[in-house]
């Protein structure tokens, strides 16, 4: 029995798979949001941030407005976080849409944050569209970079 065709069909194999699993982590880093740095637009055409503003001083409570498309609710709301301090700190909450959200325009939303003053200066408010159904293709985050002092 010639054993080079097997052989050459299990390098192919492997060969193939290996493409596939670097292709993969390439399409999708890990997302680790407390250590990003990445500043994303405050307005974009699913969500207008209007305050705060990127590297805006922020105190508690940090009231968090703007304008989001009815998609990004959820019976009202969507999700959003505030990371913060040394470590993993973070402070989760909601903003919640101030009118009829089952639309496809901007609707304007507010959000109300308490949190402790940290002894860090550098903060990341991150404002998530909510997605109940764990679509992955429905997922979708801005993050604005914020200071304490």
């Amino acid at each position: 029995m010639n054993k080079r065709p097997f052989a050459l069909l299990i390098i192919l194999t492997i060969v193939t798979s290996a493409g596939l699993i670097v292709t993969f982590k390439i399409k999708n880093p890990p997302v680790n949001i407390p250590n990003r740095i990445v500043q994303t637009p405050v307005e974009t055409p699913e969500m207008i941030v209007d305050y705060p503003k990127p590297n805006d001083v922020v105190s508690s409570p940090l009231i968090v407005k703007g304008r989001a498309r009815g998609s990004w609710f959820f019976e009202g709301t969507f999700p959003l976080t505030l990371y913060y301090g040394v470590g993993e700190d973070f402070v989760d909450g909601y903003a919640t849409a101030k009118g009829e959200w089952m639309t496809e325009d901007y609707v304007e939303f507010e959000a109300v944050i308490n949190f402790s003053v940290p002894p860090t200066n550098d903060g990341l408010l991150s404002l998530q569209r909510d997605n109940p159904s764990d679509l992955e293709g429905l997922h979708d985050s801005i993050e604005i970079k914020v200071r304490f002092h």
